[in-house]
């Protein structure tokens, strides 16, 4: 018989092709619950031991079963997941849960598997019952080192070295996607974007940016216009290049067409783009790229985008781009092409519908500015204040129909 890790390697490409149901629930309808989009690591970042995770994940959507959906972004080593338990949280926003109410989760059929570099492999279905805004406790322990993508947010998770004691991390969970099964999900919602949809400077740990706020809204609306929600914002991320994460277009097919049920997608990119593009800053270091980038080649990038989502059936709004006009790796000449991409977005000839964010956010009597209780210092990103205007910015018949 094969030892364990070689016959998990060999399952990885039947188990990473499953995009629509996990093994064993082929005549279920699977539907993305929550969302943490894969972000390569920095090359200087500190390997951590073998060891366990925790992560606590808010579930958008009603379901009697879940699965779970594992990504490695190191592009250079595998990573042998050992076990993986699953369990409802206790209350409140800690990492706890009751021990005797796990779940083991296998990974075709196996307890454990290898992630190879660049790939996912998702789970096989666990029968746990969620509720809309279900916390679940997921812990797995990695059997090798790992070099999980740093990051600002304050999003509870813990690492437990083998036989240490746990303790607070700030990395990017492993865990990428959670999928629930249910025989009837309204619609499925992906955020789509950088680091004001990841919510990066948020200091709440039971909302995660804008996208947490609408998934609270959401929430509230009767159960037949309910739609779940799901994450997929990396910081650093853009749209025609790699930055953290590969470009948008380049990761468009993982992180939002592979959503089983997803029905919608909103836009928010392009700022890291401009700002990163050649020209001068406002902090008066040099661009980290050669070419400038215009608001035809956002744009085009935009219809790009769109052009998949549809051949696939999927709606696409657009967001305008938050005001930036003092960010560090901002300009005048910048700004302007932040404004006139924000325009082009308005006319409604670029994606379904618009959603006003750059409105939401901005101060009246300087438009190229946050408002001031919204801007945490740096010009650039809405502090949590800021992302709840911009969910509750959102009209939610984009969706659901019905009352706003």
């Amino acid at each position: 018989m094969m030892p364990l890790m070689a016959r998990a390697a060999y399952l990885i490409g039947m188990a990473a092709a499953l995009t629509t149901s996990p093994a064993g629930a082929t005549d279920r309808t699977w539907a993305g619950a929550w969302g943490y989009a894969a972000a390569d690591p920095a090359a200087d970042a500190r390997p951590l031991p073998p060891g366990t995770y925790r992560y606590r994940a808010t579930i958008t959507q009603k379901g009697d079963a879940i699965a779970l959906t594992f990504s490695n972004p190191e592009p250079d080593k595998s990573i042998a997941i050992q076990s993986v338990q699953v369990a409802l949280a206790r209350q409140g926003t800690g990492l706890d849960f009751e021990a005797r109410f796990a779940r083991p989760v296998s990974i075709s059929g196996l307890a454990g598997a290898v992630l190879l570099p660049g790939r996912s492999l998702r789970s096989d279905a666990i029968d746990l019952p969620v509720e809309v805004g279900s916390d679940v406790i997921v812990a797995v322990t990695f059997a090798t080192p790992t070099r999980p993508a740093r990051t600002n947010l304050g999003w509870p998770m813990d690492f437990s070295p083998a036989g240490g004691e746990p303790q607070p991390l700030r990395a990017r969970p492993y865990l990428t996607l959670v999928t629930v099964a249910h025989p009837r999900a309204n619609c499925t919602i992906v955020a789509f974007g950088d680091s004001i949809t990841d919510g990066y400077l948020s200091r709440s740990t039971t909302v995660r940016g804008w996208p947490g706020r609408l998934a609270d809204r959401l929430s509230r609306l009767p159960a037949t216009r309910r739609c779940g929600v799901v994450n997929m914002g990396i910081s650093g991320n853009r749209i025609l290049r790699p930055g953290r994460g590969a470009a948008a277009l380049d990761r468009f097919a993982n992180d939002v067409l592979a959503v089983p049920g997803v029905t919608h997608v909103v836009v928010l990119e392009g700022i890291n783009d401009i700002g990163n593009g050649v020209g001068s800053r406002n902090d008066g270091k040099p661009a980290s790229e050669q070419d400038a980038v215009t608001a035809g080649d956002v744009v085009a990038g935009y219809r790009q985008i769109v052009a998949r989502a549809h051949a696939s059936g999927i709606t696409v709004i657009g967001a305008t781009m938050t005001p930036a006009k003092s960010a560090a790796y901002m300009s005048p000449a910048k700004e302007a092409v932040r404004l006139e991409v924000n325009r082009m977005i308005r006319s409604g000839t670029v994606f379904d519908a618009v959603v006003d964010f750059d409105a939401a956010v901005r101060d009246p009597q300087r438009p190229g500015e946050l408002l001031a209780r919204f801007d945490p210092g740096d010009h650039l990103h809405p502090n949590d204040a800021g992302l709840a205007a911009m969910g509750d910015a959102i009209d939610l018949r984009l969706f659901t129909g019905g009352a706003r």
